[in-house]
């Protein structure tokens, strides 16, 4: 539970593959097919079912890979056959096995080609990945900064090829409950590329957007809304004060002053509406997009039939881009305005351990965007008070309702999860409400 959580707080935890599994490829004729190994054709298969994330199915290719060559001849291939193994492994959550295996693909990288070996980078990160999800925090964090270590040696101090393993760092340090070390962790990684780069570098926005993302699931709004701020700056700077690229970073700005203030300041939103005007011939998905959060804030601020004009307007703008699924994107209600309650942890009442815990949320919504019949489906005596303030904190929330052909539609059945933080208790004390 606590990884899982920890994991949907954060950044998650995305595929690490060892390195055979990311560079192997189909035979490209009949005849190479023909003349290739047994060991191959299965690595083939193995690495086939990894990349559609069957892991189940990956499994006994994965594992007869590696049994042949401790039967008969060891291959150089072996350390990733290895790593491969222990990575389908840990996605089955077998961790013991995970773990052995990662284990003995390094130690045997490290007497074949030196501790400090690139190839080490990512079998490190892949056995970080794996004390994270048996919850071993601490073990984490030590080998994931060694593979850090080793990027740096190899790419040096302030390469931005090492973003990944500071996200996965950042995720052990909230396991831990070290919010502080998690932030500068994220800092870090923006540091980086800013070193890389330059400052007013386009190619630092992805990583701005990334700690923005951060601080908006950290409950840290006015943090992300300033990283957002630098984001439309440096673009203002570079591109005139009217381009549509500026509508990206404007409808984060936007939706962020909906759920901090419920629109009370208008100021950027109306900024977003006047770009919109003056760039008709921007994409249809920028187009789309701006038309349905200008929706959004017209049924906060309690004009729906303006809200059903934008709502109708983004359906049909949406819908001329052939590659996106218009229908698919607008098929549930979206939250716009949830301001989560702050548990214990949050209002940093004690300076003690804490853990994950679920608030499952289950309710109607209707065309105007209002939710009915709320019921807790959690049943956990250990957050029974926050049950109770996420229920009354739901009721006063907006959404955006489901739209059908761009018309809006009731919806029964909504389940809304919401991960909270709470204090880990000895059993002597009682538990922590």
């Amino acid at each position: 539970m606590a990884a899982r959580a920890a994991a949907a707080l954060t950044l998650m935890l995305v595929v690490w593959a060892a390195p055979s599994v990311l560079e192997a490829q189909a035979p490209a004729d009949p005849t190479q097919a023909a003349a290739e190994s047994p060991l191959n054709r299965l690595r083939r298969g193995r690495d086939a079912f990894v990349g559609a994330r069957d892991w189940t199915s990956a499994l006994p290719p994965a594992q007869e890979v590696v049994a042949t060559q401790q039967r008969e001849t060891r291959e150089p291939e072996y350390p990733a056959d290895l790593a491969a193994l222990g990575l389908i492994q840990g996605e089955l959550r077998d961790l013991d096995n995970a773990l052995g295996n990662l284990l003995e693909a390094i130690a045997i990288v490290e007497e074949t080609e030196g501790e400090y070996s690139s190839t080490l980078i990512e079998y490190y990160r892949g056995l970080g990945r794996t004390y994270i999800k048996s919850g071993q925090y601490q073990q984490a964090i030590v080998t994931l900064e060694q593979a850090q270590h080793i990027s740096q040696r190899h790419l040096g101090l302030f390469n931005i090829e090492q973003a990944a393993l500071l996200d996965d760092i950042t995720t052990a340090y909230l396991g831990l409950g070290n919010t502080v070390e998690a932030q500068n962790t994220q800092l870090e990684r923006l540091d980086n590329a800013i070193r890389r780069f330059g400052v007013g570098d386009p190619r630092v926005i992805p990583f701005r957007y990334t700690l923005a993302k951060y601080y908006e699931q950290s409950r840290l709004p006015d943090s992300a809304r300033e990283q957002y701020q630098e984001v439309l700056t440096a673009q203002e700077t570079r591109l005139g004060a009217s381009d549509a690229e500026l509508m990206a970073p404007l409808r984060e700005i936007v939706a962020l002053d909906l759920v901090v203030a419920q629109g009370e300041d208008s100021q950027q939103r109306d900024r977003l509406a006047a770009l919109l005007d003056a760039n008709t011939d921007a994409s249809p998905v920028e187009r789309g997009l701006s038309l349905a959060l200008l929706g959004d804030w017209a049924l906060v601020r309690g004009d729906v039939q303006a809200a059903d004009d934008y709502y109708r307007q983004a359906w049909s703008t949406l819908s001329t881009n052939p590659q996106l699924d218009t229908a698919r994107y607008f098929s549930k209600p979206a939250m716009l305005d949830f301001v989560p309650p702050l548990s214990p942890v949050d209002r940093n009442e004690r300076s003690r351990p804490y853990t994950w815990a679920e608030v499952v949320l289950e309710f109607d919504v209707s065309a105007q965007g209002v939710p009915s019949d709320v019921r807790v489906v959690t049943r956990d005596p250990q957050t029974a008070a926050l049950q109770t303030r996420y229920n009354r904190r739901l009721r006063e929330t907006h959404f955006r309702p489901r739209l059908v052909d761009g018309e809006p539609v009731a919806t029964t059945n909504v389940r809304s999860t919401h991960y909270v933080r709470r204090y880990v208790e000895n059993e002597e004390e009682g538990t922590e409400q």
